[in-house]
């Protein structure tokens, strides 16, 4: 998969800056309008229901109209990130972005980062970053 980019979080604890920097590491593929769309649909989708997932990861993810090839960025917390409160930590969190038009899309790239996870969930003990991400860099071909 292309446009997959990667984000390490230290000193984040809170999910409103943990997102703050996966945005930001969107802001050159996606432009203004863009992200600001896409930041809208996450937020709307968070109010919804918390995108925690279980098992030290959180999933939160939006669609774009016109955006193109889908966008992935995985942020990655020593710590964990309280998300939505302290009692969930989030030590792995996958931002996607997806056109409006590809929810297929959205399933096959959730249904990959499901199975890494199930594969590889013992790397989160530690959340070394460099492990982790040469491990879906590796699987998320």
């Amino acid at each position: 998969m292309k446009n997959v980019y990667f984000v390490e979080l230290s000193g984040i604890d809170g999910q409103a800056a943990c997102l703050d920097s996966l945005f930001a590491a969107l802001s050159d593929a996606l432009g203004k309008d863009k992200l600001e769309e896409l930041k809208e649909a996450v937020y709307m989708r968070e109010d919804t229901a918390s995108t925690f997932v279980g098992g030290a990861m959180a999933a939160p993810h939006g669609r774009v109209a016109n955006l193109g090839d889908p966008l992935l960025v995985f942020g990655i917390s020593k710590n964990g990130i309280d998300w939505p409160t302290d009692e969930e930590k989030a030590k792995l969190v996958a931002l996607i972005a997806v056109d409006k038009t590809q929810v297929a899309a959205y399933l096959s790239i959730f249904q990959k980062i499901a199975k890494w996870h199930k594969k590889n969930s013992a790397l989160l003990d530690d959340a070394d970053f460099s492990a982790i991400k040469n491990s879906i860099e590796r699987d998320m071909r």
